[in-house]
C-alpha cells in the first residue's frame, strides 16, 4: 500500500525521534561510565537534562532524513 504524504512525513518524524533517542541513551551510558582516578562519578539530574534531546534537535534530524527523500539524485 501507498503511503500519503502526511504517512510519509509522521514515519520521518518517527524514525528522527528514534535516532534522537538512541544517540541520548549512548550519551548517558558514556556519562554513566565516565570515572576520575578509576571513582565512579555521580551524575546531577542537569546532566541528564542537558542530554535529552531537545524538540529541535528531532525536527533538525527529521530534516536532514527528509531531505534525503526529496533528493531525485538518489
Amino acid at each position: 500500500m501507498t503511503k500519503n504524504a502526511y504517512e510519509i512525513r509522521l514515519a520521518i518524524l518517527q524514525m528522527a525521534h528514534n535516532d534522537e533517542a538512541m544517540r541520548f541513551q549512548e550519551r548517558l551510558n558514556s556519562a554513566r561510565e565516565y570515572t576520575v582516578n578509576g571513582v565512579p562519578q555521580n551524575h546531577s539530574p542537569e546532566l541528564v537534562d542537558r542530554l535529552f534531546p531537545k524538540t529541535e534537535d528531532v525536527i533538525r534530524r527529521a530534516a536532514e532524513l527528509y531531505s534525503f527523500v526529496e533528493d531525485k539524485k538518489v
